[in-house]
């Protein structure tokens, strides 16, 4: 018998009928360092109705179909934008339903996130074993790995101060895979912290184009 023997796990009970509701965690947001800092504030047009937005939906893979899921996407946008926003404007980012005359700023950004799906693939890796209870006693066979995956797109539209259009795109996230696992009883944390990990980076990647706008202007500075 060849392979590493991992041990008895239980596997089936995971995946049993049942509903899950996650929220926004700051540990899945790691701190990045901002690439500039500009003396002015950021507008995101987002009101109340579009923070308290839920995705409630089982997987696209067979396995998982017995679970649904909540995910509240507007919050978790809200605080991904806030958490990545703040570090690039002196002056901090003001979320609102649209913007007042009153307001002092360069750009405003409207973002909407599109077509969130999520699945959860199973491999078997044949190398690797784990002992399982049969009526004779135990046999090895071949482990099952999950990998968790997500995948959605970010319209984006930004405004300059007089409320006109200077920038409009869609950044798809492509499949995005999670740290696969064995067993674990909170499959839905691995689908969670993969959707924090990925809308992240494409926030990051939202405030370098955005910074040709700012550029302009000679109050924006390098924090290098």
């Amino acid at each position: 018998m060849r392979g590493k023997v991992v041990g008895l796990l239980v596997f089936a009970s995971v995946f049993s009928g049942c509903a899950f509701e996650v929220e926004y965690v700051p540990d899945y947001v790691p701190i990045v360092a901002p690439t500039y800092l500009a003396e002015t504030q950021l507008v995101v047009l987002m009101g109340d109705e579009d923070a308290r937005y839920d995705y409630e939906g089982r997987p696209e893979s067979f396995v998982g179909q017995a679970i649904t899921l909540t995910i509240p996407i507007g919050a978790i946008m809200r605080e991904i934008i806030a958490s990545v926003f703040r570090s690039h404007f002196n002056y901090g980012v003001l979320f609102t339903q649209r913007p007042e005359p009153d307001l002092r700023y360069i750009v405003a950004i409207e973002p909407e996130i599109r077509d969130f799906s999520y699945r959860y693939d199973r491999v078997t890796e044949p190398g690797v074993l784990e002992m399982r209870a049969t009526d004779d006693g135990y046999e090895a066979v071949p482990v099952t790995i999950i990998t968790p995956s997500i995948q959605f797109e970010l319209a984006l539209k930004v405004f300059n101060a007089s409320g006109q259009i200077v920038m409009e795109k869609v950044y798809p996230s492509g499949l995005v895979a999670g740290e696969s696992y064995v067993v674990t009883s909170r499959p839905h944390e691995r689908i969670n912290a993969t959707f924090h990990a990925a809308l992240q980076q494409i926030m990051l990647t939202v405030a370098s184009d955005i910074r040709p706008l700012l550029a302009a202007q000679p109050n924006l500075l390098d924090p290098e």
